[in-house]
């Protein structure tokens, strides 16, 4: 019995040791380090006075031929992110500063995809969907669309694309079959 006493009190001596040893401290968890992507180069913007055209209020509301049909409004363009071509197309989007003398073909839900210029072609893409309207605001959108462009040295003709296919027309009543020069 003897011994088996001195066992426990060993086994105790050894329990309470332990538990009055000192810890370890926890150790934070190692952190990785982390692949951030790399930070794109800012993209510098430009900008550019350019001449857009628009139409003549005078003429839309009388009909009137003595009027001019069109109308220039002289714009400040800032693009980067985008070609500048593709900023005038969505300047003319956007409608004209003077809003009494002159107005857009261009409605809310007409969705421009993209703008390309190759070999002095530019290739102005739209959306079918919210393509829609009448003849004269057909008209319009590729008369403005048309001249704008045309006056960069880039660009001689605009080619009009639906969905990125050549159309037959925008809206139904003009045709866009091949390259539109200026007028």
């Amino acid at each position: 019995m003897k011994k088996l006493t001195i066992l426990l009190l060993a086994l105790a001596l050894v329990l309470g040791l332990a538990a009055c040893a000192p810890k370890e401290e926890p150790q934070p968890p190692v952190e990785e380090p982390v692949n951030e992507p790399a930070e794109e180069p800012a993209v510098e913007e430009k900008t550019e006075e350019v001449v857009l055209f628009f139409g003549n209020n005078e003429y839309i509301m009388t009909g009137d031929e003595q009027y001019e049909w069109m109308l220039t409004e002289v714009q400040e363009i800032t693009y980067g992110e985008i070609c500048l071509e593709e900023a005038i197309v969505r300047a003319l989007m956007a409608g004209p500063m003077d809003t009494d003398k002159l107005s857009t073909g261009f409605t809310e839900t007409i969705q421009l995809i993209s703008v390309d210029v190759l070999d002095g072609t530019a290739y102005v893409n739209f959306a079918s969907e919210g393509l829609h309207g009448g003849s004269m605001q057909e008209s319009y959108i590729i008369g403005q669309v048309v001249e704008s462009l045309t006056q960069l040295d880039s660009v001689d003709r605009v080619q009009f694309l639906v969905d990125g296919q050549e159309a037959e027309t925008l809206m139904g009543h003009m045709s866009i079959e091949g390259p539109i020069e200026a007028y």
